[in-house]
């Protein structure tokens, strides 16, 4: 709610940080390997990872922003995207697309399943509609710490055929869907990544429990 025109990412990122410590939480991004916002916030090219700053935020910006939170001894991670003010009807199928992308993926998860089954997905429905899918970040285990291996590909083939889900895993699906090219660079910052032909990204992002008889979602929005 509180990004629209004119707001700046800043004023975003300290709405999220009262709404973590009003509810007891604790916000990770926080001094997280120097990271120096509650939030990530990530505008039009930039992929993931975005410093939340004093650039108002324009009519027409797709944005993403990433939560992560600590409480009660467990993490939980999560992101959206918030389209603000008029989008044009390319920036909105992209959103549209990469939302597809992570819920089928959801979707499909239950004891048993191959996790390669995730990226197969994923990159079916980016590919079938022209987008490519960021390799270079995934999602990844998740609990009494924040990033647990083994990461979980979005992106197919990969070497995850082999492993399947079980009753009380945790991880997240975070996909990355670009307009273009899926090459990233990590900009001056450290922490900034936009992508390499200056196209548009989005991505969601859920926190996933595999359940004895399919799944739950631990990160409704």
């Amino acid at each position: 709610a509180a990004a629209k025109v004119g707001v700046t990412s800043d004023d975003v990122d300290r709405a999220a940080h009262e709404v973590i410590v009003g509810a007891g939480a604790y916000p990770v991004g926080v001094g997280f390997h120097g990271f120096p916002r509650a939030t990530c916030i990530s505008p039009n090219e930039v992929a993931c990872h975005g410093i939340p700053d004093e650039r108002p935020l324009a009519d027409g910006d797709i944005i993403n922003v990433d939560v992560t939170c600590f409480l009660d001894g467990a993490y939980g991670d999560t992101s959206a995207m918030v389209l603000v003010g008029n989008v044009d009807p390319e920036g909105q199928h992209l959103v549209d697309v990469c939302k597809q992308c992570r819920d089928e993926a959801v979707a499909l998860c239950q004891p048993g399943e191959r996790f390669s089954s995730i990226g197969r997905v994923i990159t079916e429905i980016a590919q079938s509609h022209g987008y490519s899918v960021c390799e270079t970040f995934n999602g990844h285990f998740i609990g009494r710490e924040l990033h647990m291996k083994p990461n979980v590909l979005h992106f197919f083939p990969n070497e995850m055929h082999e492993l399947r889900m079980t009753p009380g895993q945790t991880f997240t699906i975070e996909p990355i869907i670009n307009q273009g090219s899926k090459e990233v660079v990590v900009l001056g910052d450290g922490w900034s990544t936009v992508t390499k032909d200056g196209r548009r990204s989005a991505q969601w992002e859920h926190t996933v429990l595999i359940t004895e008889d399919g799944h739950e979602v631990l990160t409704p929005l």
